[in-house]
């Protein structure tokens, strides 16, 4: 943190708060958070630490901020520390804060002191600061969470606040000047003050701040029982009446003794919605020019919590019972009493503990000076104009519009109106602003009512028109399921059909095939038979030559037997034989020639025979080769037909599939018509009910 800027003492927690403005009602500084989003969160500059909004959140969204972590973590680290104890630890812890002496030492903490001998030294300063300076007015500052708040708001108050060190700054600086083996040493304070931190960061004294609760909560988890180790006494030497002073009160308790009277000029005056609104009025009267004329207290005994210091901020006594609270300060005062010579012997413990005082009393060693904050605080006051734009937004137009009812968190409209100037809320956590939303809305609710009976009636009009035309749309709707159920069972016929037809086309169609492969063997056989005929032709024309050379051998044989039958003539008897055997050779070669007459008669007939074997196995072949070609296309046809069938076959399973849906459809089509006509009845109710409501708003 940076020198002049404050530290962060409290912590919002996003996720439990609603924003229910409780903090912003609590706090007694309002300006510090901004409720103007979804969660109400904390300007830390403007913040006093007062704790008041952590007990009003009920839903624990606002959390203190301590050092005890940090603290526990030193310890474990075996870091050279001292500790500081707050005299409330009697109340927090009773019957053990000596216990918790012992613990803390067990824990590697050096040595332990009383902050109830700061406060001795406390009031010894301030008795000495009224002496020397006769003040007409001094405000006690043992209350960090006091002193913020003039620092930040009233500053004109500074020189009022006592110019000495609260208790625990005189017990630390006591030890840094009279106990030098501790003064680099860091230093805890156990403390019932969350603002406490503040004070430290201020004047530069003080490593861990470590609440009373946190410590509490601490030891609970730890599972550390206090009563398990030994009472030990504090390192510094004992007080008197300044273990009172976490008392209200405590203070003049303790003044008493060493000036008696000064009750009677003293304010004691405690608790965060007393206490604030007191020096805002003090402010006053000094800007005034008043307090000068003994309106004003020598000495106001103030502090931030109604409890005091028992049930600070950091502890967990906020709303124990005064009684329970200061039992145990008193039994120890009666202790710290007779240590000093009992309460019967007055004087004498006066001067017993004046001696002590006065060894650890230095002057200038306990000045405290105090920074003015006031810069922090810049709320701009909204100007005449601009109060009424602000209203206007409110939606408060004049005085009956201003309720104060305190529901935005503000007290007055007037400082939720500087909130909503300031962007630090907005209209709608206004009550009157919602308040007059309903009432607008409520007027609007009206009017709508005057006009809805009419609209129902057109409405419950249509509605009836609209129920003929459902009613006409059922009588189609039940027309169109008929056909739907005609056309599917015949389609789903026509689908069978294709179907059988299909499957026989592809049983034929390997008999088509086979056809094919017939006629290509009849063409290659009627190619042979043309081939075998052409044959005969050449060796039955060779036959005929052949017959022609021996009809010419027959012809010249018969030549010859004629000339041998004259020789044989010519012979005689010698040429009788002769001419036996000429005569026959006559007959062969006629009956020869003969022959070889008949045979190409007959070679003339077969050679005919053959020619017009061959013309007609000339046009076979033709027709043969034509039919083949008819054939093939045929059964090109046949495979595209088979193709064709088949791929209706499957389209045909798609269109009983889509049959299927239609049919689906049409009744899905009936039940919605039902549904719709359920529907369309308990709308017509309902409008029926509304037109009852609406008039008996009216």
């Amino acid at each position: 943190m940076k020198k002049n800027e404050l530290t962060p003492v409290i912590r919002v927690d996003p996720e439990k708060c609603v924003n229910c403005h409780a903090c912003i009602a609590a706090c007694p500084v309002k300006y510090c958070n901004n409720g103007a989003g979804d969660k109400v969160t904390i300007n830390h500059q403007l913040c006093i630490g007062c704790g008041s909004c952590v007990h009003a959140c009920t839903h624990h969204a606002r959390l203190i901020v301590d050092d005890s972590g940090e603290f526990f973590k030193a310890l474990d680290k075996r870091e050279r520390i001292i500790a500081i104890v707050a005299p409330a630890v009697a109340s927090n812890f009773p019957g053990r804060y000596l216990n918790l002496n012992g613990y803390l030492k067990s824990r590697g903490v050096e040595a332990v002191f009383d902050v109830s001998f700061g406060a001795e030294l406390t009031v010894f300063s301030y008795l000495r600061y009224i002496k020397d300076h006769r003040p007409s007015f001094c405000i006690s500052q043992p209350c960090p969470a006091i002193v913020t708040y003039i620092e930040i708001y009233h500053p004109e108050l500074l020189p009022y606040l006592a110019p000495a060190d609260s208790p625990m700054l005189h017990i630390m600086k006591m030890i840094r000047e009279y106990h030098p083996q501790y003064r680099n040493h860091k230093i805890a304070v156990l403390s019932p003050c969350i603002a406490k931190r503040r004070e430290f960061d201020e004047t530069e004294i003080g490593d861990f701040n470590v609440t009373f609760i946190a410590l509490y909560e601490y030891l609970k988890n730890q599972g550390v029982d206090l009563a398990s180790f030994k009472a030990l006494d504090y390192d510094n030497p004992p007080a008197e009446r300044g273990v009172t002073f976490s008392m209200p009160g405590g203070l003049l308790i303790t003044a008493e003794r060493d000036s008696p009277g000064i009750g009677r000029v003293t304010r004691k005056i405690e608790g965060v919605h007393t206490i604030y609104p007191y020096l805002a009025d003090v402010a006053n009267t000094i800007r005034a020019g008043g307090g000068g004329n003994g309106e004003l207290p020598l000495l106001v005994d103030c502090l931030n919590c109604e409890r005091g210091c028992n049930g600070g901020t950091g502890t967990r006594n906020s709303e124990t019972p005064m009684d329970i609270l200061e039992a145990p300060i008193w039994r120890r005062r009666a202790e710290m009493e007779a240590k000093y010579g009992g309460s019967k012997s007055a004087e004498k413990n006066q001067k017993n503990v004046f001696k002590v005082l006065a060894h650890y009393w230095k002057k200038g060693l306990y000045d405290r000076s105090y920074q003015d904050f006031s810069k922090n605080y810049t709320i701009s006051i909204p100007k005449e104009q601009e109060l009424t734009e602000v209203y206007k937004k409110l939606r408060k137009y004049g005085p009956g519009d201003i309720y104060d009812c305190n529901t935005c968190g503000y007290g007055t409209c007037y400082g939720m109106a500087v909130a909503v100037f300031n962007d630090l809320n907005r209209p709608e956590n206004c009550h009157h602003y919602d308040l007059s939303l309903i009432e607008e809305d409520r007027e609007t609710i009206e009017t709508l009512n005057k006009n809805l009976g009419g609209q129902v009636d057109r409405s419950l009009s249509f509605m009836k028109g609209i129920n003929d035309l459902i009613n006409t749309l059922n009588e189609q709707i039940m027309k169109q399921a008929s056909a739907i159920e005609e056309s599917s069972a015949a389609i789903e016929q026509m689908m069978a059909t294709i179907n059988n037809t299909a499957t026989m086309a592809q049983k034929k169609q390997s008999a088509i095939q086979d056809l094919v492969e017939d006629m290509e063997q009849g063409r290659a056989s009627m190619r042979q038979t043309i081939e075998a005929v052409g044959t005969i032709t050449r060796g039955v024309e060779g036959v005929g030559a052949t017959i022609k050379v021996i009809s010419g051998i027959a012809a010249n044989t018969n030549l010859l037997s004629m000339n041998a039958a004259i020789e044989a003539a010519h012979a005689g008897d010698a040429g009788r034989g002769f001419a036996v055997v000429a005569g026959e050779i006559r007959r062969l070669s006629e009956t020869t020639r003969e022959n070889s007459r008949n045979i190409a008669n007959t070679l003339t007939g077969v050679i005919d025979g053959i020619k017009a074997t061959t013309d007609r196995s000339s046009a076979t072949d033709t027709l043969i080769n034509t039919m083949a070609e008819e054939i093939n296309g045929f059964a090109l046809t046949m495979t595209e037909l088979i193709n064709s069938l088949g791929e209706l076959s499957i389209g045909s399973r798609e269109i009983t599939t889509a049959l299927v849906l239609l049919r689906e459809n049409a009744e899905a089509i009936k039940d919605g018509y039902h549904d719709m006509m359920n529907k369309t009845r308990e709308l017509e109710t309902s409008m029926e009910l509304i037109t009852e409501m609406s008039e008996a708003e009216a």
